[in-house]
């Protein structure tokens, strides 16, 4: 190949015909399959300014169920079981509020209300612990709306998947009573726990719903003692690199 490019240079120079030519109509060739993939990385790089993606993207495992469900419990004891972080939306956004700063405050507003608090600012939040962490993520309590989980999979590594804690309405309102008798939290009276339960419903379950067509959810039934819930939540994760 190289002897007969040479021949035609010399044809080429022997005719009066500029080089250059030949140069120029190369450029015009279609780019390798080789450059192609850099231009897709260079892109996606630029999508991510930052964002800082994670690398190497460790593994992350949302932890959902209805208010009073459980996830933290059962994500207590999965990271006595197993080398994972853990990582609750709702202790973020209260840690913020309690900082006292003007993010904080808002945030303070939303939660008062049972609804859910601009998606930029708990993935914002998700983002800064993941950074600090050490994977694997579990994240409970999102993402708690669709607007949350776009917002998380443009920033974020997709969840490899959601474990599912299903519980009655009624089961989760007496353990949310219960807790309130002692936890000091503001949202643990039942004139928000029952604005939490419809948010829930409308907010919450299509993000199931969505992961669940992906092929993506594990449910278990979480009514039982946190012991048993265990066992399945374990069971959950059985087929999972998990050390």
């Amino acid at each position: 190949m190289g002897l007969v490019v040479g021949l035609l240079l010399l044809l080429l120079s022997a005719t009066g015909v500029p080089a250059v030519r030949l140069g120029r109509a190369a450029r015009h060739h279609p780019p390798s399959r080789t450059s192609r993939a850099q231009l897709l990385a260079t892109a996606t790089g630029v999508q991510r300014e930052g964002a800082a993606a994670l690398s190497p993207a460790p593994p992350v495992y949302f932890i959902m169920g209805g208010p009073g469900s459980g996830k933290g419990t059962q994500c207590a004891r999965l990271i006595e079981r197993f080398d994972a972080t853990h990582l609750s939306a709702g202790d973020l956004l209260r840690a913020e509020v309690a900082s006292g700063s003007d993010a904080g405050e808002a945030i303070a507003k939303v939660i008062a209300e049972g609804k859910i608090v601009a998606s930029s600012t708990t993935v914002k939040l998700l983002h800064a612990a993941m950074a600090k962490g050490k994977g694997p993520f579990l994240i409970d309590g999102f993402p708690r709306s669709l607007d949350n989980l776009k917002a998380f999979e443009r920033e974020l590594p997709p969840c490899v998947f959601m474990l599912f804690l299903d519980v009655s309405e009624e089961v989760m309102l007496e353990r949310l009573l219960i807790r309130g008798e002692s936890s000091g939290r503001s949202d643990d009276n039942e004139q928000t726990i029952r604005k939490r339960f419809r948010t829930y419903l409308e907010e919450s379950m299509p993000v199931v719903h969505e992961l669940e067509r992906r092929g993506l959810v594990r449910r278990i039934s979480a009514e039982a003692s946190p012991d048993e819930v265990f066992e399945q939540v374990c069971a959950a994760f059985a087929d999972q690199d998990l050390q």
